[in-house]
């Protein structure tokens, strides 16, 4: 996908997350991707099948000719193809992968086109449960609402590695080594007395048990 707009905010989500599967949400900083920000949106999931949009630039909102914050995002395409963007949403979030989508208005003279990128967030409790989106049009929105038929689409799983290193940084002392073992210098040699040998035996005509004192002492 050759897009300044998209390569531009995709180029800051990966120096955002710096190795990680996913940056915060409250580490985004609009100011620093202001190109893409008119064109920028955020899914959060509320609940299995259940996603709505939570921000929206005013490029996306002039796009569907309303405001969209509450809304379900399905409805920046075709009816035909809302199930499968709802899923390629739910990739994002658990797999998790960047999707970027190549979209066409269909019967719009001239075929207008769009393209879409759809990468994952933090919440700030750490679940991956939103995504941080942008829409680029081709040419101006000569008519509102503006839906697309999904055509190209591509998906880039975040690599396990990552997740490793991830987990590595989340547990401190996780991978860390460990110190080894050493067995504790011998001490003093023990050795037992077992008391007077002669202590048993008869004494004033009474025959006397053997001592049951046992005592040890150390070299």
């Amino acid at each position: 996908m050759q897009d300044a707009m998209i390569s531009s905010l995709k180029a800051y989500w990966e120096r955002l997350r710096a190795g990680r599967i996913a940056p915060y949400r409250a580490e985004i900083d609009p100011r620093e991707f202001e190109t893409a920000l008119e064109n920028m949106f955020i899914v959060e999931r509320i609940a299995p099948g259940n996603m709505r949009i939570r921000l929206a630039g005013m490029k996306v909102c002039e796009m569907m000719g309303m405001e969209v914050r509450g809304m379900q995002p399905s409805l920046f395409v075709v009816e035909a193809d809302r199930a499968r963007f709802d899923r390629l949403l739910g990739v994002v979030m658990s797999e998790p992968a960047v999707v970027e989508i190549g979209l066409e208005a269909p019967g719009r003279p001239g075929g207008v086109r769009a393209a879409m990128l759809l990468m994952p967030l933090r919440s700030d409790f750490g679940e991956i449960n939103r995504v941080l989106g942008c829409a680029s049009v081709d040419g101006a929105i000569v008519q509102a609402p503006l839906t697309f038929a999904l055509k190209d689409i591509g998906i880039s799983p975040i690599h396990a590695r990552e997740a490793a290193a991830e987990a590595k940084r989340a547990l401190p002392g996780f991978a860390e080594e460990q110190e080894g073992f050493e067995a504790p210098a011998p001490g003093p040699r023990l050795r037992a007395i077992e008391g007077n040998p002669e202590a048993g035996g008869e004494a004033g005509g009474k025959k006397r048990s053997p001592p049951k004192l046992r005592v040890i002492d150390c070299d």
